[in-house]
């Protein structure tokens, strides 16, 4: 950052000047300032850690869910089809068809 500047050669004034500065423009700031920023930015990454974790798990379910619906679908379209060839056919002495 100071590379080219004779630092050795410039007065006290000037020091203090360039060290002002330099907390102006952000580029140098204070301990306590550092460790707070420090903490909130652990806060920020174990709350994104958190919901990762949560939206994984959702996805998961929603999966499983899915996989039940799919299931429950099918086994409530096959009951429908028998009862319908089972009336057409005039009896439930076939409840299972052979085709579709």
């Amino acid at each position: 950052m100071l590379d080219g500047i004779p630092v050795k050669d410039l007065t006290t004034s000037t020091l203090l000047g360039l060290a002002i500065l330099l907390v102006i423009f952000g580029r140098l700031i204070p301990w306590w300032v550092y460790k707070a920023k420090a903490k909130e930015c652990e806060r920020w990454q174990k709350a994104y850690e958190a919901e990762r974790d949560a939206r994984r798990t959702s996805e998961s379910q929603s999966a499983e869910l899915l996989e039940f619906a799919k299931a429950t679908y099918h086994i409530l379209d096959a009951l429908f089809v028998n009862t319908e060839y089972s009336q057409q056919s005039g009896g439930a002495h076939r409840v299972v068809p052979s085709r579709r």
